[in-house]
């Protein structure tokens, strides 16, 4: 029988990378919007923060297999946390990006206000705030509505690259495509937090169902 106080930590640990996640995403974005290039500096200089707490989720997940061998929902809970890690880790690594690309750009004029990028980070910050909240209560029905949410971000994501698509036809200002494509860059990003989150959705499914769906 697994030790619950141990299971009850692991899932505390996600919990705790999870809001640090979450946080790191909507600064990324704002460092883009509102130009916050030290904001933007401490993201890139914060980046192994969350490497380390993925680290640390491993070792305790890794440790309560070895030394507690749980069978049944206990094991797939375990692997659940470890999974789910790993997808915070990478999301990670997108507002990473998202930062570099801020600074990239911080004596720039921006070709288009950000709207559309600004309003795809909320909803995929949303999707992963439920998702996250779905898995800790054991609310299937929430997660499944975090995977239908899917749908609108590749939506925004499609909209914003026909958008792009549009501007760099018109343009022949090479500064004017490099920016276009780094947009581009951070709506994929965002798109594919969006599909983390939804990744984070089905496991909470699996691990309370028993049933593997794809969205």
């Amino acid at each position: 029988m697994v030790n619950l106080n141990q299971l009850d930590q692991l899932m505390a640990e996600l919990v705790q990378m999870g809001e640090g996640v979450k946080r790191v995403v909507l600064r990324s974005i704002d460092a883009l919007v509102n130009r916050n290039n030290q904001a933007a500096l401490e993201i890139i200089n914060e980046d192994d923060l969350i490497d380390n707490q993925l680290i640390v989720i491993e070792e305790k997940t890794t440790q309560l297999l070895a030394e507690q061998n749980p069978k049944g929902k206990e094991l797939r809970c375990c692997l659940s946390i470890f999974k789910l890690a790993k997808d915070l880790e990478r999301i990670g690594d997108y507002a990473n990006n998202i930062a570099k690309i801020a600074l990239e750009l911080k004596n720039e004029e921006y070709i288009k206000p950000l709207t559309h990028l600004a309003q795809m980070s909320t909803l995929v910050v949303n999707m992963l705030e439920v998702a996250l909240q779905s898995f800790v209560d054991g609310d299937v029905d929430l997660a499944e509505a975090v995977c239908r949410k899917d749908e609108k971000a590749d939506n925004l994501y499609e909209e914003i690259y026909d958008e792009l698509t549009q501007l760099l036809t018109d343009s022949g200002d090479l500064k004017r495509v490099q920016q276009a494509i780094r947009f581009h860059l951070i709506a994929r990003f965002l798109e594919r937090i969006a599909d983390h989150a939804t990744n984070i959705s089905e496991e909470t499914i699996l691990l309370y169902t028993g049933k593997r769906v794809k969205y």
